[in-house]
């Protein structure tokens, strides 16, 4: 190929013209080397890109169904590749063979700039149903809320619309059989007005999300009621418990039960008991489940919802209250360099213990002791311990206290004014 023709230079030779051409070919490939040495070309991909929604050639047209997610590769110069964006990358779909509602397959395209192209893109079509746009009015249903707390009553649902518009393709809006407004009271026991979100559901009970719903929500009032009465309950018992023991008291968990009925009934009714507590012959405390007894015809336990609870009968020894006064109450752990006085030094303790047990007892079973450990110098009220037989119940002192006075010890120490008392062995203690 002749790129300079001879007759229009006069005076080049054909080689002259064919070594200008070549150079010219050699300047142009450095130059292009050189290029794709500085600026190599790169490719990136670009996953999950979101197709924007076309725009259809007739207003009552609409696309089914959702659109789905493309991947972009995009190959070109590095300089340009690092300068495209996911929010610069915006593919669309070409639908402009769509006429009219039908199926189509529509190409994904995507602009880039003009030293970049498109290395692939998947998928590359996308299968679109269109269809007509309609819409038609439905009544609003309202199911009644589930709730598995006996304690509390729906009332009247009260929505601010009785019917709603649906929306959306003509397939899709002809085959919502019904629109319902799900109502949720959490936690609420009283009546409250709240926004709920209406949901189109076909034939078989499924949601069609896919159809637009207006108002997208409804303002709704809800009646909330407390059910019934809270009452107390008390258990019964038959029976004796064994020779030399007795009956402390009983209690019922829980202590109150939620009854419902008439209004008129229930509210005459102070307290409810429980079946017969058999007790014979017992010798310590009875527990057992107990179902609550004696209801009027309509009324009925509805908390709890099995209708029983426990009942708790405390059995214990018969035996007597007996105060066994002027104990000696001993100070121990006295802290090295202290003196120790205590005020009052002798008390009362109070006991329990079955009547043979107390008519033998005496003061010299009972220790009475306080801890001055880890006190300093100074007056200090402390409550004492006291230890009793196995067979005694200690129930109290009186006083509950005493004063424990702590001196620094100077010698000689003063004699008969405050004496140091040694840590004595005591047996094992009830309580402190």
């Amino acid at each position: 190929m002749n790129l300079l023709p001879p007759d229009r230079f006069p005076g080049l030779s054909g080689d002259a013209l064919f070594r200008a051409g070549a150079s010219l070919a050699l300047a142009f490939l450095l130059w292009a080397w050189v290029t794709t040495q500085r600026d190599p070309p790169e490719t990136r991909v670009f996953a999950d890109l979101t197709l924007q929604e076309p725009e259809l050639p007739a207003p009552q047209l609409e696309i089914a169904g959702e659109l789905p997610q493309v991947t972009v590769e995009v190959l070109g110069p590095r300089s340009v590749v690092d300068n495209v964006s996911r929010a610069g990358l915006r593919p669309t779909l070409d639908v402009s063979d769509v006429t009219g509602p039908g199926n189509y397959q529509a190409v994904v395209e995507v602009d880039l700039p003009a030293a970049a192209r498109v290395e692939s893109i998947t998928p590359s079509r996308v299968a679109l149903v269109v269809d007509e746009t309609t819409s038609r009015t439905v009544h609003l249903d309202v199911p009644p809320p589930q709730i598995d707390d006996p304690t509390r009553r729906v009332g009247e649902i009260v929505p601010a619309v009785s019917e709603v518009t649906v929306g959306g393709p003509k397939r899709l809006v002809d085959n919502v059989d019904t629109v319902i407004l799900p109502v949720d009271i959490g936690e609420r026991t009283d009546d409250f007005t709240a926004d709920f979100v209406p949901l189109a559901l076909d034939k078989a009970g499924q949601p069609i999300p896919e159809v637009s719903i207006l108002p997208a929500r409804v303002t709704t009032a809800v009646e909330v009621d407390q059910r019934g009465r809270s009452v107390p309950v008390l258990v019964q018992t038959v029976g004796n418990p064994a020779q030399g023991f007795e009956t402390v008291g009983s209690v019922a968990n829980p202590a109150t039960v939620l009854l419902d009925g008439p209004d008129e009934v229930v509210a005459d009714i102070l307290s409810v008991v429980t079946a017969p507590i058999d007790i014979s012959g017992a010798t310590e405390t009875v527990s057992m489940r107990a179902a609550i007894v004696g209801l009027p015809p309509d009324v009925r336990v509805v908390n709890p919802v099995d209708g029983t609870v426990v009942a708790v009968v405390q059995i214990r020894p018969r035996g007597v209250t007996q105060l066994l006064s002027d104990i000696p109450v001993r100070v121990r752990d006295v802290p090295d360099g202290y003196t120790a006085s205590i005020e009052p030094d002798t008390i009362g303790v109070v006991v329990f213990a079955a009547e043979e047990t107390t008519a033998n007892i005496s003061g010299d079973e009972i220790s009475v002791s306080v801890s001055a450990e880890g006190l300093g110098a100074g007056r200090h009220q402390l409550r004492p311990r006291v230890t009793v037989p196995p067979e005694v119940q200690w129930l109290r002192t009186e006083p509950e206290t005493v004063v424990v006075a702590l001196d620094p010890e100077f010698p000689p120490a003063t004699p008969g004014r405050a004496q140091r008392i040694a840590p004595a062995a005591t047996p094992a203690t009830n309580a402190e």
